[in-house]
C-alpha cells in the first residue's frame, strides 16, 4: 500500500518534467520566430526622417531634399495635411480643418503661388451680427458693437491686450520682463481684473474661444499675448479683411500639402505610425508597422500630447516630457452647410454672426465662386465642443440649424447638405487647431518646445517664430527645422 502514493508521485513529477520540456520547446519555438520576424523587418536607410505628413513635415522634407539629403516622411494617417482635410459637400470640395490665409502670412501665400494655387477674398459685403448680453444688432466694418456703453471699456481692453503682446517676444515668451507673473494667470482672472462691463467679459471670452478653440480660464495669459504677438498683434487674428481670415484657397487649403506630397513620390509613407524612436551614437532608429528606418537624425512635427504616445530610447528630458503632460490641444469641431442659394445676402448679410446665445459659432459665407449655391462654415469651440463631441451627429445638425434659425430665419432650417469634422474626436488629432498651455507652463517647460534632445528635433506650428497655430507657423517651423537638421548632416 506504501507503493501507492509514491508511485503517483513520481507519475507527478515525470508529468510536470514532461510540461517544462514542452514549454521550454514552445519558449524555444517562439524566441526562433520572433528573431526570425525581426530579420524580416525591412530596414531602410535615409539621412533623415521626418514623422508627420503636414505641412511643417512636408517642408521639412522638401527643403532638406532640396539640400541634397535623402529623407523619408512617415504618416499615420492614410491622408497627408495634418490639421487641413479636405471634404465635399454638395459638389464643392471644402476644406475641414485649417482655410484662411492672412495677408502677412507670406510663407504660405508663397507656397500656394509656387504651386499654382489662387485665393480670393473672404465674402464681406453687408453686415454682420452680434448678439452678446441681449444686444443685437447688425452692422458693418471689423469693430464688433456692443451696447453703446460698453464700446469705450471694450476698446480700452483691447488697448491693453496690444501693448502687453507688445512687450512679449513671440519665439521665447518665458524671456518677457514680466513672464512669470503673466504665467501666472490665466486670461479669464486677467480679464474679471481688467473689464468691468459684462458685454466686454463676454465679448473677449468668444473671441478667444474662437482663435484658441479653448476657454479662457483655461489659458496662461502669456501664452495668448505671446500668441497675438506671433500674428503681429490681436486684432490680427480676430479680423477678416486684413487678418488671419482675410482670404481663402480656390479648391481649398488642403491640396497644398497633397501637391507637396506628390512631389515627394514614394517618399512620403502613409499608414506607417511612428512606434518608437531610439537613438545612440551612430544615429537613430525610428519603427513603425511598416518597418524601421535608420537615419542620421529625426523630425518630429506632431504636436507635443500627440508626439509624447510615440516610446523613445533613451527617455525624453523631464523638461520635454513635462512639456507633453501639459499642452492639450483646443477642442473643436468644424461644420459646412450648403444650400440651394446664399439666401442671408438678399437680406443684406454678410453670413458672419457671433452670439452668447448660441452653441455653435462663430459661423461664416463660404459660398462657392462658382454657381448660385450658398454655404456657411462654422464651429463648435471650446466647451460647446467638449459637450457636443460624443453625441450623435444629428443631433449635432439639429442644434447647428436652430442656431443659424435663430439669426437667418427659418430658411435655414432646409439645408441641401450638412458635412463635419470632429477634431476632438479624431484619433489621430485629439483636438485642434493647436495646443493650448495653462498657466505656469511656459516659464517652467518652454525651452523644450524646440530644443533638440540628441538626434531627435522638432517642428510644427506650436514651434514657429510667428503665425504660431496657424498653416504659415507650421511651414516656418520646416524651413527653421530644415536648417537646423541640415546644419548637423
Amino acid at each position: 500500500m506504501a507503493s501507492g502514493p509514491h508511485n503517483e508521485h513520481d507519475e507527478r513529477r515525470e508529468h510536470l518534467s514532461l510540461s517544462r520540456r514542452s514549454a521550454l520547446g514552445v519558449a524555444v519555438g517562439l524566441t526562433a520566430m520572433g528573431a526570425q520576424a525581426a530579420a524580416a523587418r525591412t530596414t531602410n536607410v535615409v539621412d533623415v526622417v521626418v514623422v508627420g505628413a503636414g505641412f511643417a513635415g512636408l517642408t521639412t522634407a522638401r527643403r532638406l531634399r532640396a539640400s541634397g539629403h535623402s529623407v523619408v516622411v512617415l504618416e499615420a494617417d492614410e491622408r497627408v495635411g495634418g490639421r487641413t482635410k479636405p471634404g465635399r459637400i454638395a459638389g464643392e470640395v471644402v476644406d475641414l480643418g485649417g482655410q484662411w490665409v492672412g495677408p502677412t502670412q507670406t510663407r504660405l501665400l508663397a507656397l500656394a503661388k509656387e504651386l499654382g494655387v489662387s485665393t480670393y477674398p473672404q465674402f464681406d459685403a453687408g453686415k454682420n451680427i452680434i448678439d452678446i448680453g441681449g444686444h443685437r444688432v447688425a452692422y458693418e466694418g471689423e469693430t464688433p458693437r456692443l451696447v453703446p456703453e460698453a464700446m469705450p471699456e471694450f476698446i480700452e481692453v483691447i488697448g491693453k491686450i496690444e501693448a502687453m503682446a507688445a512687450k512679449v517676444p513671440a519665439a521665447q515668451p518665458w524671456q518677457a520682463a514680466d513672464a512669470e507673473q503673466l504665467d501666472a494667470q490665466t486670461v479669464e482672472s486677467w480679464l474679471v481684473l481688467n473689464a468691468k462691463h459684462p458685454a466686454v467679459r463676454t465679448m473677449i471670452r468668444l473671441m478667444t474661444r474662437a482663435v484658441f478653440s479653448a476657454e479662457t480660464g483655461q489659458i496662461s495669459l502669456l501664452y495668448f499675448l505671446a500668441y497675438a504677438a506671433a500674428a503681429g498683434d490681436f486684432n490680427a487674428l480676430i479680423s477678416t479683411r486684413g487678418g488671419a481670415q482675410d482670404s481663402l484657397f480656390e479648391g481649398g487649403v488642403w491640396q497644398l500639402a497633397q501637391k507637396m506630397a506628390a512631389e515627394l513620390g514614394a517618399a512620403v509613407v502613409l499608414e506607417a505610425p511612428v512606434q518608437s524612436i531610439s537613438q545612440n551614437n551612430d544615429g537613430v532608429t525610428v519603427a513603425t508597422p511598416k518597418g524601421d528606418w535608420r537615419a542620421r537624425q529625426v523630425v518630429v512635427t506632431a504636436p507635443p500630447a500627440i508626439a509624447s504616445r510615440i516610446e523613445y530610447a533613451p527617455p525624453l528630458p523631464a523638461q520635454r516630457d513635462g512639456l507633453t503632460q501639459r499642452m492639450p490641444l483646443g477642442c473643436v469641431i468644424k461644420v459646412h452647410v450648403s444650400y440651394s442659394r446664399p439666401f442671408w445676402r438678399e437680406e443684406g448679410l454678410t453670413g458672419l454672426v457671433l452670439s452668447d446665445r448660441t452653441e455653435f459659432g462663430p459661423w461664416f459665407d463660404h459660398s462657392p465662386t462658382v454657381g448660385s449655391t450658398g454655404s456657411l462654415v462654422g464651429f463648435f469651440d471650446g466647451a460647446p465642443a467638449q459637450r457636443w463631441a460624443d453625441r450623435p451627429v444629428e443631433a449635432r445638425r439639429g442644434q447647428v440649424l436652430k442656431d443659424l434659425a435663430l439669426y437667418l430665419g427659418d430658411a435655414a432650417l432646409s439645408p441641401v447638405e450638412y458635412l463635419e469634422e470632429v477634431w476632438t474626436r479624431a484619433p489621430l488629432n485629439r483636438g485642434g487647431y493647436v495646443s493650448v498651455p495653462g498657466p505656469g507652463v511656459l516659464t517652467a517647460f518652454g525651452p523644450a518646445l524646440r530644443e533638440p534632445f540628441g538626434r531627435i528635433h522638432w517642428a510644427g506650428t506650436e514651434t514657429a517664430d510667428a503665425w504660431v497655430g496657424y498653416i504659415d507657423g507650421a511651414i516656418r517651423s520646416g524651413e527653421r527645422v530644415a536648417q537646423e537638421v541640415a546644419a548637423k548632416l
